[in-house]
């Protein structure tokens, strides 16, 4: 039987590449996103299952679960999807704020936790973060505070899960030619990785061992900024 797999935010940038490789090698793959134009060409494309979802709306947690159901099950989970707002904190709305840390942080420990019976004994979860979790992001202040939550509790899931048969993957990218920074209200920098490099490098440690990855590589030097010990109670 074909792997089953989830992935968010699959209507753009590392989350449409992923979806696009994982039904390539043979995934049944269910992309949620709130662009259904985007998610129809892709299933037309890549023979993909798709929702067209906005992961800030709580009924999104109930229709994925459906989804899932309806697939018979779920081998992998992507949390990928996510969005920025590059304004001081006090220059945002609360509703920007909210948004903010509900898609980059909740829903993705909330999907953990609605899943986790269809993942139980031998499934990954994909939690995709960001380099930036280990300084101060200035231009990016609210999306990096959401990260920097979700990596907290990426770190302390990582037992639970692996209690329960689960292997958790955290992605800490660093910028990635997607239309992320455009949307976000920003200028794309000069040195970021294409998504499709991206996206080979988050299903090199789905069917691998690799439980870390830095995108690209030599980000990982950035964890000597850390302040945050492995074990603190």
């Amino acid at each position: 039987m074909a792997r089953r797999a989830l992935v968010t935010g699959a209507s753009s940038g590392i989350g449409r590449e992923l979806a696009r490789l994982m039904a390539g090698r043979g995934y049944r793959v269910l992309a949620v996103a709130r662009r259904e134009e985007r998610l129809r060409e892709l299933a037309r494309e890549y023979g993909v299952e798709y929702r067209a979802l906005d992961l800030a709306e709580p009924a999104s947690l109930d229709a994925i679960v459906g989804a899932v159901e309806e697939m018979g099950g779920l081998d992998v989970l992507v949390n990928n999807a996510g969005f920025g707002v590059a304004r001081g904190v006090l220059e945002q709305s609360p509703e920007e704020v909210e948004g903010q840390f509900l898609v980059n942080a909740v829903r993705p420990i909330q999907l953990v936790q609605r899943l986790l019976p269809y993942l139980e004994g031998g499934g990954v979860v994909v939690n995709v973060t960001t380099a930036g979790v280990h300084v101060v992001m200035a231009g990016l202040p609210v999306y990096g505070a959401a990260k920097a939550a979700l990596h907290y509790a990426t770190r302390a899931l990582r037992e639970e899960l692996a209690a329960r048969g689960v292997r958790l993957v955290e992605v800490l990218p660093g910028p990635v030619r997607t239309e992320f920074f455009r949307r976000a209200g920003l200028g794309e920098p000069r040195w970021a990785v294409e998504a499709e490099a991206a996206a080979r490098a988050i299903l090199g440690a789905v069917e691998g061992r690799r439980n870390i990855v830095y995108i690209p590589w030599y980000l990982a030097f950035m964890r000597l900024f850390d302040a945050l010990p492995p074990s603190f109670y």
